[in-house]
C-alpha cells in the first residue's frame, strides 16, 4: 500500500459511446488512503468479488442482469454512496460535447479516437487543478493520481500530467501517474460511478427535454465536495481564444 501521507485520487472516463454528437467526461474521487480503505471495506462487503460498474448496473449487464434482486438494488447502489459520502471523499468531474470540441479545437480530419484522446488530456487537466487548489490537500500530503486503463488516451494523457505538474506550483506533491484496470482497486470503480452520473446529468441537461437530476447524483452531491463543469460551445470558443495557437495536436 501506499505511505500514510499520500492522498489518492481515482479517475475514469464515461461517454463518447455513440460519436462526435455525445458527451464525455473524465471524473473521480480524491481522499486519503486509509479513508479509500475503509471505502473498500464497504464495497467488499456488499459486491464480494464482483467488480462494479455503474453502466452495467443501470443497464443490468453481465453480472448485474440477475443480480441483486430488483428489490435490494436500491439498498446496494445506496450503502456503496454512503461509503463514500460518509469518508471524506471530494469528487471531480469536467466533461465537455465533443462535436464543437472536434470543430473548435481539432483538425478538419480528426477522427473520433483522436478527438476523445485530445478531449481527455483536456479533461484531465481540469481534474487536476481541482485535486490541487479546490479541495485543500495539506501541504505535507502527496497525491498519487489513478486512471483506470484507457486505450489510445494513455500516452498523450501522461505528457499533458507530465505538462501540468510542470506549471503547477507545488509539484513536488504529485508524486505518481498511473493506469490501472478497473478490478485493481474499488477507488476506481467509485469513480466509474461519479463520472457516469456526471456524464448522464450532462447529457440530460443538453437534451431539449430537460430530465430531472438523477436520485443517485442528489445523492453525490448532497455533502457538498464536488466540482462538476461543463464545456459547451461557448465556453470552448472563449477558451480557444485565449490562445494564438492551439495546443500541440496529439499524434496519431
Amino acid at each position: 500500500m501506499l505511505d500514510y501521507l499520500v492522498v489518492i485520487a481515482f479517475l475514469d472516463e464515461s461517454g463518447a459511446h455513440g460519436g462526435l454528437d455525445d458527451v464525455f467526461t473524465v471524473g473521480g474521487w480524491i481522499a486519503r488512503e486509509a479513508r479509500w480503505e475503509r471505502i473498500a471495506q464497504v464495497w467488499d462487503k456488499r459486491l464480494g468479488r464482483r467488480v462494479f460498474h455503474m453502466n452495467h448496473f443501470e443497464n443490468r449487464k453481465d453480472i448485474f442482469k440477475d443480480w441483486p434482486k430488483p428489490s435490494r438494488r436500491v439498498e446496494l447502489i445506496a450503502a456503496l454512496a454512503d461509503s463514500i459520502q460518509g469518508n471524506e471523499a471530494f469528487g471531480t468531474a469536467h466533461s465537455m460535447h465533443l462535436e464543437p470540441f472536434r470543430r473548435i479545437m481539432c483538425p478538419p480530419d480528426a477522427e473520433l479516437h483522436q478527438v476523445k484522446r485530445f478531449a481527455y488530456g483536456m479533461l484531465l487537466t481540469g481534474c487536476l487543478n481541482d485535486i490541487m487548489f479546490m479541495f485543500g490537500v495539506p501541504a505535507n500530503e502527496q497525491i498519487s493520481v489513478v486512471c483506470e486503463e484507457c486505450k489510445g488516451v494513455e500516452g498523450f494523457a501522461t505528457k499533458m500530467f507530465d505538462g501540468f505538474k510542470e506549471r503547477c506550483m507545488g509539484q513536488d506533491r504529485l508524486v505518481s501517474f498511473s493506469f490501472k484496470p478497473k478490478d485493481a482497486f474499488r477507488g476506481l470503480q467509485a469513480a466509474d460511478m461519479l463520472a457516469y452520473e456526471a456524464f448522464k446529468d450532462i447529457t440530460n441537461q443538453i437534451r431539449a427535454e430537460q430530465r430531472p437530476v438523477r436520485k443517485l447524483f442528489a445523492t453525490l452531491k448532497a455533502k457538498q465536495r464536488l466540482c462538476i463543469a461543463y464545456a459547451g460551445e461557448e465556453n470552448i470558443k472563449r477558451w480557444r481564444a485565449k490562445y494564438k495557437d492551439l495546443p500541440p495536436w496529439p499524434p496519431t
